[in-house]
């Protein structure tokens, strides 16, 4: 089974906030920028025949409708971005530095805000993948946030080192993982 996860289009207005699971606008004309990218790069078989799941914020939702019309995409919170708890909403800037540097030293099991920390993330994209390797067949597409497709390409991969978690996503990006049945 092939899973494509794709990131949403960049939403407006955000530079330098914590945003996490705020929902947040995201311009018409990027979603169809999006789109086409995102078209561009999935295999015409894919397009025609995957069904496409995705996290329920309005960014994710808006490139889900377009990539799966005249189907409607399948919601799931299982693909929403991380919770950062009562960071969500301030400005990078405006944590304080030791909030930061705390998180820096342990990626994997520090809650932002005291939200999620990056392994219940991985914990609900585990269970995301092993309920669509139940159901599905070929392949599927997930419209989903940076951080989730972080921890499923390091999970993929058996990868714990924190590291790992800085990998750069560009928005509209496409990273096919290939799991047995």
């Amino acid at each position: 089974m092939r899973i494509y996860l794709v990131r949403h289009p960049p939403p407006v207005g955000v530079d330098g906030l914590c945003y996490g699971q705020l929902d947040v606008a995201v311009d018409e004309r990027a979603i169809g920028e999006t789109a086409d990218s995102v078209f561009a790069q999935l295999p015409n078989h894919v397009l025609g025949s995957a069904r496409i799941y995705s996290s329920p914020a309005s960014r994710c939702m808006g490139l889900a409708r377009r990539i799966a019309a005249p189907f409607e995409p399948v919601p799931t919170h299982d693909l929403s971005e991380m919770n950062f708890g009562d960071w969500q909403g301030n400005r990078w800037d405006s944590i304080a530095r030791e909030k930061i540097d705390a998180w820096g030293k342990d990626a994997w099991g520090y809650r932002p805000g005291d939200g999620e920390s990056a392994e219940m993330v991985a914990a609900r994209w585990e269970r995301w993948r092993s309920h669509v390797s139940q159901v599905e067949d070929e392949a599927v597409v997930a419209v989903t946030h940076a951080g989730v497709i972080r921890v499923a390409l390091a999970r993929s991969a058996g990868i714990t080192d924190p590291t790992e978690l800085n990998l750069q996503i560009p928005y509209g990006s496409v990273h096919c993982l290939e799991f047995g049945k």
